[in-house]
């Protein structure tokens, strides 16, 4: 199943949540900012490496497999969890929108890839076999190596 929706990006986040947020939250600490992406319990606040307010497609997709965007800049991979009952919600400070991707409760892999076509473009992938440890699956030029990991939390 895949969904695209056009969201509005602002305040250079960009977060995928099957809770709610509570105050206060999203918090980014330094060491978030340098690895790009905050890991929370079922939400995700990530950097969508662009600092002013734009639209972009924002494709969401539950998937037996993950084939990556040859057009892809970045590319993470996260372990996310989806409580019982839960409305996934992708955002950002100046908008939120259902994804509308039905899942059921469970551990999964989300993978993360901005890509760059004849616009810049996000790519969320919901695969159901769940991931130990967050990892960066591509180097990139914003200083994350091919197998570094990311550390979950603020910090």
């Amino acid at each position: 199943m895949e969904r695209k929706l056009d969201l509005t990006i602002s305040g250079s986040q960009l977060w995928l949540r099957a809770r709610e947020l509570a105050e206060g939250e999203p918090a980014w600490g330094a060491g978030n900012r340098a690895q790009g992406v905050v890991i929370l319990e079922s939400a995700v606040l990530f950097d969508p490496l662009a600092d002013e307010e734009f639209g972009a497609d924002v494709i969401v997709r539950v998937s037996e497999r993950f084939s990556a965007d040859k057009r892809a800049q970045r590319t993470l991979q996260l372990p996310f969890a989806v409580p019982a009952d839960a409305t996934l919600v992708l955002g950002s400070p100046s908008e939120e929108l259902e994804a509308g991707v039905p899942l059921p409760a469970g551990d999964y892999t989300l993978v993360y890839e901005v890509c760059v076509g004849r616009d810049v473009f996000y790519t969320l992938t919901l695969l159901a076999q769940p991931c130990a440890q967050a990892t960066a699956l591509k180097a990139d030029g914003w200083g994350l190596k091919k197998g570094q990991p990311l550390q979950p939390g603020v910090f």
